[in-house]
């Protein structure tokens, strides 16, 4: 797909994304870069980065210890380094003490060395230092303002995820005065740099017509497009409805159907509905009752009131399922407690007949 910069596309929207994610860390992972960072699984080094990356320093401390590294040899070297000064170590220390990892668990010592390390300029640090200060993690009482100041600084060296967590404090007004369209600005950058989440946001706005962009499809389904190829569930699930409905794309049920399944095997629940009643209805996929109902069951046991419906009704008919009007009765009565009328319908049907049969 041919697509203009994100940036280019919005004016104005609102972002809903309450996603302050921990970096988490193994004894040896991808050395980091300030100038590209792997964001949902993709790594994105700019074109001029072709030679082999050199190794981590995680990397080279296992490589220099003994082959079989306990997580107290690793803590205890990291430490070592830390205490000389290495902004990595530091930034390792505080993982272990987060994870409990080759030592006790600790927050407020996770939270002395991230702090040691962003004040270093470690990105990673700078990010996770935020989080910890948004969520009250080792410090007490949570401090919106801190964590907007080191969002800010990783987010300057092009961390993606941080960027996203800064968008989100403007957009709510946490930490810093609400301003929407410094909001806008940032997870629009977000979404230029390859952000699933960015731009599956944008991509929703357009197809929504929300938060003063006009409804356009086409738009929509490309950035939609953008994330899924990501695996970014959500997006897949609603590239499947564009479509299943031809909006900004050709009509094809069968791609929705492929689509729907892709997020339903990562257990997002409207996705599992909808794959669920493709096979019911036999559209996009060879009819099969069978697998039908193991995706009802699958979005029903997420709380999804038309999944649980639609399991009453297969229980009652036995479509899929041997008949069991008892079994029906449980799921009506799930779908109707969240409001589902039809459910409401049946459950009324069924307990009328159950004392007119004790009569």
């Amino acid at each position: 797909l041919s697509l203009p910069r994100v940036s280019s596309l919005c004016s104005s929207l609102l972002f809903i994304r309450p996603c302050h994610r921990f970096v988490s860390s193994l004894p040896v992972r991808a050395a980091p870069s300030s100038l590209a960072r792997p964001r949902n699984g993709v790594a994105s080094f700019p074109p001029a980065v072709t030679a082999t990356v050199a190794p981590s320093w995680r990397q080279v401390v296992v490589r220099q210890m003994t082959t079989e590294v306990t997580e107290e040899d690793y803590f205890k070297r990291c430490k070592g380094e830390a205490e000389a000064g290495i902004a990595e170590a530091m930034f390792e220390v505080g993982m272990c003490y987060l994870a409990g990892r080759g030592c006790d668990m600790d927050e407020r010592l996770a939270v002395e060395w991230y702090t040691k390390a962003a004040e270093l300029d470690h990105i990673e640090a700078q990010y996770n230092l935020g989080v910890c200060h948004y969520y009250g993690r080792g410090v007490s009482p949570r401090n919106p303002s801190e964590a907007v100041k080191w969002y800010q600084k990783a987010a300057e060296k092009g961390h993606t995820t941080a960027e996203y967590a800064l968008g989100m404090c403007y957009e709510k007004g946490r930490g810093v005065e609400k301003n929407t369209n410094k909001a806008i600005e940032i997870f629009a950058k977000a979404a230029d740099h390859g952000d699933a989440g960015a731009q599956f946001k944008l991509g929703e706005c357009f197809y929504y017509g929300r938060s003063g962009l006009e409804e356009n499809f086409e738009k929509a389904a490309q950035l939609f497009t953008l994330a899924a190829d990501q695996g970014l569930a959500k997006a897949q699930y609603h590239l499947g409805l564009c479509h299943y409905y031809g909006q900004g794309v050709e009509s094809s049920e069968s791609k929705a159907a492929h689509l729907f399944l892709r997020a339903a095997t990562s257990g997002h629940p409207q996705a599992e509905y909808q794959i669920a009643s493709c096979y019911y209805s036999g559209r996009g996929v060879e009819k099969n009752l069978d697998k039908a109902v193991e995706w009802f069951e699958k979005a029903a046991a997420q709380s999804h009131p038309v999944a649980q419906y639609s399991l009453g009704q297969c229980h009652y008919y036995g479509r899929g399922v041997a008949k069991d009007e008892d079994k029906a009765l449980s799921f009506y009565r799930m779908a109707a407690a969240q409001g589902h009328a039809q459910a409401k319908y049946w459950l009324g049907i069924i307990l009328q007949q159950k004392q007119q049969s004790k009569a």
